[in-house]
C-alpha cells in the first residue's frame, strides 16, 4: 500500500474516532445531566404529592382516585403509596415505550437510570405512609437521541470538510514526495537527476543525500570524460588545430568505405594552401591563430550547411592539407563553393598562401588509398593550373537540376503515400553470440527496385520529406513487429531532421502509445553528433520515449560523447561505438585504452556498449577485456558468428 493511501486511511480513522469519541462523551454527559434533572423532578413531584395527600382524608378509595388522576395527567412511569406497615394503598405504573426513531442500542447504553422520588405522607402528628414517584424517561431518551443524531450529522459534515482540507494540505505537503520517488526510480534506471530541496525536513534530508549522489555521478562523468578526451587527443588529434590527425581520419575513411551505405553520395574534400609564402614558418602564436581562424571558417560553413549532409568529419592530413568527409551529401557544388570561399576569405591578405580545393565522390569499389590518391591528383591538377575555383569530380556536377528534383519529389511522395518501404534487419549480437536486437536500416522501393537509405536520403532531406519517410518506415516496422509476434527487438536510426520535426515526433509518440506491445520491442537511435548539436531536443526526445518503454541509444559514438550534456540524466540504454575506432582494433593500443575507459564509464551508468564495424569474428576475448557488450557488423561476420 502506498504512503498516500496509508495517510488517507489514517485521516479517515482519526476522523471516525473523533466522531465516535465526541458522540460517546456527549451521550454519557447528557445521560448524567438528565439523570440528575429527572431525579430532582422525581423528588419535587413526590414531595408535592405527599404534601397534598397529607391534607386529605385517609380513605383508601379517595386516595387511590386522587393518585390515579395525578398519574393520568402527568408523565410518570409509576406512582405508588404504601402505608407505614408496607401495605399498598395505591399503585399505578405504565411500561416505558421507546419512540420509533430511537435505536434500541442508544436506549440501552445511553438511557438515563433515575432513582424514584420518595416522600413521607403524614396523618395528624403521625406518619401515614410513603409515596414513590418515578418519571417516564422515554421522552428524555427521544430528545437525547435527536440531539445526538444532529451531533453525528454535524460532526460528519465537519469531518468531510476536514478530510477535504486535510487531503489538500497533505497533497501540498507531500508534493515533493513525488519528486523523490521519481528521483529514486531514475536512480534505479541509472539516470542520476537532481531535484530542488523541499521544505519538509525529512524529505529535504533524503533529497539532499540523493542530490549528493547525483553530483558525484556528474563529477565522475566529467572527470572520466576529461581523461578520455586527453587520452584520445594525444593519439588522434592535431595539437595546433584540435582536428583529427591523418591516422585517425584514415581509420574514419576506412570505416566509411567498409561499413557504410555505398549507394549514397559520400564525398571526400581536400583543401590545400601553398607553402611558398612561408606562412608555416611564421612564429607559433601567429601561425596557430591563423590556423584556428582557418579551421573555424570550415566548421562555421559546415554548421551553416549541416542540412546538406548526415555526418561530417574534418582532419588535418598534413601541415598544409585539410580533409573533410561528408556522408549522404546533397548539392555538393553549393557546399564546396561555400567552403572554398570561406577558406579564401581567411587567406586574403597580401603574401597569404593560395588555397586549392578538390572534391571526389566515394565509389563502391574504392579503398581509402584510391580515394585519397584520386583526390590528390585532382588537387595537383588545380594547383598546376592555378585555378581559384574548386576542382569538383564530374560525377558530382549538376546534381540539383530542377527536373531531377521534381522526379525525386514524385517518387518519394509516392513511396510515402503507398508505404513502399521496408527495413534491412541485421542482427546485433552480444559477446556470447546471443541476439540483442536487429539493426533496422530503412529501404524504399523506387522504380520497382528496393533501395537502401543512402541512395535517396540526400534528396529526401533536400525536399523536406525525410521525417515523413522515416515515420512511414517506423510505422512499417511496428506493423512488422505486431504481425510477426516476435520477442526480438528492432533498432531504428532517426535523422536530425526527424528529431527536430514536431509534427513527425508527435505522430511517433501517438504510434508508440497506440501500439504499446510493439513499443516494448522497439529501440530508437540518433547519431551522437545530432544529440550533441541539439542537447535540449534530444533530452526531451529521450525522456518521452523512455516513459513509453522504448529503448533509446546513440550511434556512431566516440568523437563528441564528452560534449553531450547531462548524459547521466538521460537514461540511455546503449551506445554503438563508431567503426572508426574498430577498424584497427587488433593493433591499436591507444584505441584499446580509450575504449576500455569509455566502456567503464558507460557501464557505471548502466549503458551497454556495442562495437560498430567489426571485421573479424574471433575478437571475443579482446572485447571482453575492453568491456564491449556486443557487436554490430556486416553480414559476413554475422554469418560466421552464427555458424560457429
Amino acid at each position: 500500500m502506498s504512503i498516500i493511501k496509508e495517510l488517507w486511511l489514517a485521516i479517515v480513522v482519526i476522523i471516525l474516532l473523533a466522531i465516535a469519541g465526541s458522540v460517546t462523551i456527549h451521550g454519557f454527559t447528557t445521560k448524567k445531566y438528565v439523570e440528575e434533572q429527572l431525579y430532582a423532578k422525581n423528588l419535587d413531584n413526590a414531595s408535592m404529592l405527599a404534601l397534598t395527600l397529607s391534607g386529605l382524608e385517609k380513605d383508601p378509595v379517595s386516595l387511590d382516585l386522587f393518585i390515579m388522576s395525578q398519574f393520568d395527567i402527568g408523565h410518570y412511569a409509576s406512582i405508588s403509596l404504601r402505608t407505614s406497615e408496607g401495605e399498598v394503598v395505591s399503585e399505578h405504573n405504565v411500561e416505558v415505550k421507546l419512540d420509533e426513531d430511537t435505536p434500541k442500542w442508544f436506549a440501552k447504553y445511553f438511557g438515563p437510570e433515575v432513582a424514584p422520588g420518595v416522600a413521607q405522607v403524614s396523618e395528624g402528628w403521625g406518619q401515614y405512609g410513603t409515596v414513590y414517584v418515578e418519571s417516564d424517561t422515554s421522552f428524555s431518551i427521544a430528545s437525547m437521541w435527536q440531539a445526538t443524531y444532529r451531533l453525528i450529522l454535524g460532526l460528519s459534515v465537519v469531518g468531510l470538510f476536514a478530510g477535504i482540507v486535510g487531503g489538500w494540505l497533505m497533497k501540498l505537503i507531500l508534493k515533493p514526495l513525488d519528486g523523490v520517488v521519481h528521483q529514486a526510480q531514475s536512480f534505479q534506471k541509472m539516470k542520476f537527476i537532481k531535484l530542488a530541496e523541499p521544505r519538509t525536513l525529512e524529505l529535504k534530508r533524503v533529497v539532499k543525500a540523493m542530490n549528493f549522489l547525483a553530483n558525484q555521478s556528474r563529477k565522475i562523468m566529467e572527470e572520466e570524460n576529461a581523461r578520455l578526451d586527453i587520452m584520445r587527443y594525444k593519439t588522434q588529434f592535431d595539437d595546433e588545430t584540435n582536428l583529427a590527425n591523418r591516422e585517425y581520419f584514415i581509420s574514419i575513411l576506412k570505416g566509411q568505405i567498409a561499413f557504410r551505405d555505398t549507394q549514397g553520395i559520400n564525398c571526400l574534400f581536400i583543401i590545400r594552401f601553398t607553402e611558398d609564402e612561408g606562412f608555416l614558418r611564421t612564429p607559433y602564436p601567429e601561425r596557430r591563430a591563423r590556423l584556428t581562424q582557418f579551421v573555424e571558417a570550415i566548421n562555421d560553413t559546415l554548421d551553416l550547411y549541416h542540412h546538406h549532409f548526415s555526418d561530417s568529419r574534418v582532419s588535418r592530413m598534413q601541415k598544409n592539407e585539410f580533409a573533410i568527409l561528408l556522408t549522404e551529401t546533397h548539392d555538393v557544388c553549393t557546399v564546396t563553393v561555400a567552403l572554398h570561399e570561406a577558406c579564401k576569405n581567411v587567406f586574403c591578405n597580401e603574401n597569404d598562401p593560395r588555397v586549392y580545393h578538390a572534391v571526389v565522390k566515394l565509389r563502391p569499389d574504392d579503398s581509402f588509398s584510391s580515394a585519397l590518391m584520386r583526390t590528390d591528383e585532382m588537387l595537383d591538377e588545380a594547383q598546376e593550373l592555378d585555378t581559384q575555383i574548386p576542382n569538383i569530380e564530374e560525377v558530382l556536377l549538376n546534381t540539383t537540376e530542377e527536373d531531377e528534383a521534381q522526379k525525386w519529389q514524385m517518387m518519394l511522395s509516392d513511396a510515402i503515400e503507398n508505404c513502399n518501404v521496408e527495413t534491412f534487419n541485421y542482427p546485433v549480437l552480444n559477446v556470447n553470440r546471443d541476439l540483442v536486437h536487429y539493426q533496422s536500416w530503412a529501404g524504399v522501393t523506387l522504380d520497382g527496385e528496393l533501395r537502401q537509405s543512402g541512395y535517396y536520403t540526400h534528396w529526401a532531406r533536400y525536399l523536406g520529406l525525410l521525417p515523413k519517410l522515416e515515420l512511414t518506415t517506423i510505422n512499417y516496422l511496428i506493423d512488422y513487429i505486431n504481425n510477426k509476434n516476435t520477442n526480438a527487438k528492432y533498432a531504428f536510426l532517426c535523422s536530425e531532421q526527424f528529431m527536430l520535426d514536431s509534427e513527425s515526433i508527435a505522430q511517433l509518440y501517438y504510434l508508440i502509445g497506440y501500439n504499446e506491445k510493439a513499443a516494448n520491442h522497439l529501440c530508437i537511435e540518433v547519431r551522437e553528433s545530432t544529440a550533441t548539436r541539439f542537447p535540449e531536443e534530444f533530452e526531451q526526445f529521450c525522456t518521452t520515449l523512455k516513459a513509453k518503454h522504448v529503448e533509446v541509444g546513440l550511434k556512431r559514438v566516440g568523437e563528441s560523447f564528452s560534449q553531450l550534456l547531462n548524459v547521466q540524466e538521460l537514461g540511455l540504454d546503449y551506445v554503438k561505438i563508431d567503426s572508426a575506432f574498430m577498424s584497427d582494433i587488433d593493433f591499436n593500443p591507444a584505441n584499446h585504452a580509450f575504449i576500455r575507459g569509455f566502456c567503464t564509464l558507460a557501464h557505471t551508468f548502466g549503458i551497454r556498449v556495442y562495437a560498430d564495424g567489426v571485421k573479424k569474428a574471433d575478437n571475443k576475448e579482446l572485447f571482453t577485456e575492453l568491456g564491449i557488450d556486443g557487436v554490430v557488423s556486416h553480414m559476413e561476420v554475422i554469418e560466421h558468428l552464427l555458424d560457429d
